[in-house]
């Protein structure tokens, strides 16, 4: 018979870190302000400046959690599927804003 060794398995963490859900909930609520942005424009044909404050603010905090599930990526703390999930959110939508402000200039 044999002896089976005891070996030291060490598996990764499992969750996710607190700054990648954050950055996913900041690329879905950024991503419903601009639905919310986009149908009111359509409704309203006089928009207050609060309408040009709140796209500015969306998009920055787009930017901001692109950045951060950039860092959570390289990180490699938890699971990947919450930081990668929360590029491609804050990605899609930060890419719509500049799309949307550059056709809104011209």
């Amino acid at each position: 018979m044999t002896k089976r060794k005891d070996n030291n398995v060490q598996f990764r963490k499992s969750g996710y870190t607190a700054k990648a859900v954050t950055a996913l909930i900041a690329g879905i609520v950024t991503f419903i302000i601009f639905i919310v942005l986009i149908v009111w424009a359509g409704i309203k044909e006089d928009t207050p400046k609060a309408f040009a404050i709140c796209g500015t603010a969306a998009l920055v905090v787009s930017f901001i959690g692109l950045i951060v599930s950039i860092k959570c990526v390289k990180e490699q703390d938890g699971g990947y599927a919450v930081p990668y999930a929360g590029m491609a959110v804050n990605g899609i939508t930060f890419i719509t804003y500049m799309v949307t402000y550059i056709l809104g200039l011209v």
